[in-house]
């Protein structure tokens, strides 16, 4: 029997996509987040995180809305799952240009989360409901660094109707750590060389893609230019066929001020008063 090593490979990212993480929301805890998760080498600026060696950018947490503060175009929630940790959960501002009157469904980038003002206290409002504080709620989101913590930045909300449903979402938690997090994500060779196969033949059908593209514009762009040619030439038969009787000269439009009037030229050339 083989043993399993101790510290499973972190697979370059052209294998990520075949990685469970990395494809579904990561059903974690903030103190997870904290503490749990790690960068490597090689993947910084991308926030990228890593449990063993699994990649991780999609993150849900299921805990207690204990404040909301705004921070210019960002709104500031603050979380307790009752793991050991608080995280803060940033929400931005939807960006509107000056003049533009277009319709949005919230006054965030998420289209049924709203924050809103008043009396100078920010509220949040979801599906045009109010949350209030002690509210139990589903973040989702990916995780970000402000002032070297770590941070959501909030893609959906979900409410949490009850204590029934808080309790489910920790035992989800508890399976997802246990069922996948603590197993070693293992790809056999024969799965890396399908995975290659599939990115070269992709990469394949792609150029073969911009070369039709490319030939088709060369060619298409010829024949323009040929009917542009062609167009020009009958312009040019056209007025050729107009011109044929016409007055030698009569295609100039004088000025007035070179119109014959009251002088003319004299046989040697030089101008005379008339009469």
């Amino acid at each position: 029997m083989t043993a399993r090593s101790p510290n499973p490979p972190i697979y370059p990212k052209r294998y990520w996509d075949a990685s469970t993480t990395f494809i579904n929301w990561n059903k974690l805890t903030a103190l997870d987040i904290h503490n749990a998760l790690r960068t490597e080498p090689g993947f910084g600026g991308q926030d990228i995180y890593f449990y063993g060696n699994h990649p991780i950018r999609f993150v849900r947490i299921v805990g207690l809305l204990v404040d909301i503060e705004t921070r210019g175009r960002y709104t500031i929630l603050s979380v307790d799952d009752s793991s050991g940790a608080c995280i803060d959960v940033k929400i931005t501002s939807r960006s509107v240009k000056v003049g533009d009157d277009g319709e949005y469904p919230s006054n965030t980038t998420i289209d049924d989360v709203d924050v809103k003002l008043e009396w100078g206290i920010p509220t949040l409002h979801l599906d045009f409901k109010p949350i209030v504080l002690g509210s139990a709620l589903e973040f989702k989101g990916t995780i970000s660094v402000f002032r070297a913590t770590r941070q959501l930045d909030l893609k959906r909300l979900l409410p949490v109707p009850n204590t029934n449903a808080e309790a489910a979402a920790w035992v989800k938690t508890a399976k997802w750590k246990q069922n996948v997090l603590s197993r070693p994500w293992v790809l056999t060779q024969q799965e890396r060389d399908a995975i290659d196969d599939k990115i070269r033949r992709e990469g394949r059908n792609e150029r073969a893609k911009v070369k039709k593209r490319r030939e088709w514009v060369a060619r298409h762009g010829a024949e323009r230019l040929r009917h542009e040619e062609k167009k020009e030439e009958r312009r040019k038969r056209a007025e050729a066929r107009m011109n044929v009787g016409a007055l030698k000269g009569s295609e100039v439009i004088r000025a007035p001020w070179d119109h014959p009037g009251d002088r003319h030229t004299g046989s040697n050339g030089r101008r005379r008063s008339a009469g």
